[in-house]
């Protein structure tokens, strides 16, 4: 059964706006560590990613004053009890959601090399210093755009593991990882030291994140940053059981 925190909420949105992106990975489209800068954990200034977000959040606070029951929908999906947190939330960092190819995993490949980027972006809605939700955009008819609002608990955690490391200096390089067929959710901590002769950076760790937690608790501590060697074992051997269930993933 699914973690309740991968079920980003969905809202009501135009037809035109609801849409299907295909996540369907080749071994082509496997990235390499060294080309993972476009999609790190970043304020994205700028983008048109971010200022889709920003336009979505938009969105979304003018549909408060539209019926009780609207703005109660749209207070659940972030987990906050009044119209006035949401009216005072900006748009934090965001990140591509990089997915774990399971071919190259399961043929031997560190997590770190399995992974691509989906195309899809999300980004931290921040209130209070907290961050109360993700708003999701991806490319809909040649324009960014918001898809999915929610994931108050995923919210959290990203922004608590984001703030930790944010410490370092200098600070690490970090991106978003999940695995559809394990169900689980990582941040990926790279060094921000510069790439070696072969263009490689420095070894990866990975922070589960709540709906990996289960996964890598036989591997470390709870809330200790796993290596490859620790965490890939696990994860393949989920993966590989979920490749037989069409049930599990999304």
């Amino acid at each position: 059964m699914k973690n309740r925190q991968w079920a980003a909420a969905w809202f009501s949105l135009p037809a035109a706006v609801v849409c299907v992106v295909s996540f369907s990975p080749t071994c082509s489209n496997a990235a390499s560590a060294s080309a993972a800068d476009a999609g790190l954990l970043a304020l994205q200034s700028g983008s048109p990613q971010r200022r889709a977000a920003v336009a979505g959040l938009a969105t979304l606070v003018a549909r408060l004053p539209d019926s009780a029951s609207g703005a109660g929908g749209i207070r659940r999906l972030f987990g906050i009890a009044d119209d006035r947190t949401l009216r005072q939330a900006k748009i934090g960092e965001g990140f591509q959601t990089y997915l774990v190819d399971p071919k190259p995993l399961l043929s031997g490949k560190p997590v770190g090399e399995s992974v691509y980027g989906s195309g899809v972006w999300r980004f931290v809605v921040m209130a209070n210093g907290q961050g109360i939700g993700l708003i999701t955009v991806a490319p809909v008819n040649g324009a960014w755009t918001m898809v999915e609002a929610g994931a108050s608990e995923l919210a959290r955690d990203i922004a608590s593991v984001a703030a930790r490391y944010e410490q370092q200096a200098p600070t690490a390089r970090l991106r978003f990882v999940r695995s559809r067929q394990a169900v689980a959710d990582f941040i990926e901590v790279r060094p921000a030291a510069s790439p070696d002769a072969k263009g490689k950076l420095g070894e990866p760790l990975y922070v589960p994140l709540m709906s990996a937690r289960t996964l890598a608790a036989a591997a470390a501590a709870p809330g200790a940053a796993l290596t490859d060697a620790q965490l890939d074992d696990a994860l393949r051997h989920s993966v590989r059981r979920a490749m037989h269930d069409p049930r599990v993933g999304h």
